[in-house]
């Protein structure tokens, strides 16, 4: 049996994957720590883990929910902006509180998500072995391959431009954040900011279908398309809403749990339901509900759904485009309409597009009318229903999160890195 540490941003849509993967590795034999800021200390004992605490100095108990309230009404860069003020104070923790806890854990592994890059650091720093888990689209530049901007794969000019242009703000946003790693690394001796140094040399385990990504030729032999780390078992229990009618088809919609109190979403969600002929579900994802005027008979809205599970009843879902949710879509055989907001959205809904698997709509282009509209493209065209099929049965055979523990337990039991029998390429 090895000692695993787990690291995770802290907010539950980081959380739900790495709780399912740390599961998978208990279910191997292994001991599994996670190390977290007060704040979300709760959260991840709800789920039956154990926990290490850092930043009782630097990051408080009550220090996160207002920054997170305020991030979750923002949009665009704004949201990321503001998610990066987040990692900036977890990251000062860690660096502060972290590293005697850490040698005192006696850990013989780390696993870090790829957007705790404070984590992967201070693994580095450390001298220790650590496996990046990519619970988010990969942030893997390539050229003439989109990432996050929700630019569409292909050889037009003005798309890979528009793509760069995106990718330049996203860089200037992020500026203080890497600046405060980098002035960190260096009085460490390391060397400075770069996303590569940032992702395991060991393995890299993205929970994407290699389908579901972009054709990729530069990824490191240690990189591994798996498929979704998603588990109901990993999750708190709760239960169905009251008044299905099983009788009607169901749509589901839920925008995340990070950007979920913008009011616009669930109007438009409620108003475009009016005209149809479906129960609609409506998730306010673990917030209190908002009050929605006018809202109609077939419209149940709640404080938090389970997702995997009514996406077993559910002929399509609304969504905002996080990766999670996209592939739990997939791997129920769900297609989608996406309306990004933020983050890593944009990309994701570009791949939901690309695959056919669902259409999408610019969150500033937003309304009833145009809600409606792609809600009864997605029923009506039964080649999006097919695409999300394909993908369920790619899913079921592949089995990521057994695929990913696997891996895991190859770095374990070796050291060295685990290198992929095949390319990565999509």
């Amino acid at each position: 049996m090895s000692r695993v540490g787990m690291f995770s941003p802290p907010w539950v849509g980081h959380l739900n994957p790495n709780s399912a993967l740390a599961g998978e590795l208990r279910r191997r034999g292994h001991e599994v720590i996670f190390f977290t800021v007060p704040d979300f200390a709760d959260e991840i004992r709800s789920r039956g883990f154990e926990v290490e605490v850092f930043g009782e100095r630097g990051c408080p108990l009550g220090t996160l929910p207002p920054l997170l309230k305020r991030m979750s009404e923002l949009e665009g860069l704004a949201a990321s902006a503001a998610g990066l003020e987040i990692f900036t104070i977890q990251a000062g923790a860690l660096f502060d509180e972290g590293p005697p806890m850490l040698k005192a854990a006696r850990l013989d592994l780390w696993v870090v998500d790829q957007m705790d890059y404070a984590a992967a650091t201070l693994a580095a720093r450390m001298g220790v072995p650590f496996v990046s888990a990519m619970c988010s689209l990969i942030r893997k530049h390539e050229d003439g391959v989109p990432c996050f901007s929700g630019e569409m794969y292909g050889d037009d000019p003005a798309a890979l431009a528009r793509d760069s242009a995106y990718e330049r703000r996203v860089l200037e946003v992020s500026r203080p954040f890497r600046d405060y790693l980098t002035a960190y690394r260096l009085r460490e001796g390391m060397s400075p900011f770069s996303y590569e140094e940032l992702w395991s040399p060991l393995a890299q385990i993205s929970q994407q279908p290699a389908e579901f990504e972009f054709p990729r030729k530069q990824l490191p032999p240690w990189f591994h398309f798996t498929g979704p780390f998603a588990a109901s078992e990993s999750r708190p229990a709760a239960a169905l809403p009251e008044g299905l009618d099983p009788s009607k088809p169901l749509i589901y919609a839920a925008f995340g749990t990070s950007q979920n109190r913008n009011r616009r979403l669930y109007e438009s969600v409620a108003s475009a339901a009016e005209r149809l002929d479906a129960q609609v579900v409506l998730s306010m994802g673990g917030a209190e509900p908002l009050a929605i005027p006018g809202k109609p008979a077939n419209v149940i809205v709640a404080r938090f759904v389970p997702q995997l599970e009514i996406l077993k009843r559910a002929s399509l879902m609304i969504m905002h485009g996080g990766l999670n949710t996209a592939l739990e879509c997939l791997q129920a055989g769900v297609p989608m309409v996406a309306i990004p907001i933020a983050h890593d959205h944009l990309g994701v809904a570009a791949r939901i597009e690309w695959t056919r698997t669902g259409v999408r709509i610019p969150f500033p282009e937003l309304d009833a009318s145009r809600l409606r509209e792609a809600i009864e493209t997605v029923q009506r065209d039964c080649s999006y229903r097919d695409a999300a099929q394909r993908f369920m049965r790619v899913i079921r055979e592949r089995r990521g999160l057994c695929r990913a523990g696997e891996i895991i337990d190859q770095v374990l039991r070796t050291g060295r890195p685990a290198v992929r029998s095949q390319p990565a390429a999509v």
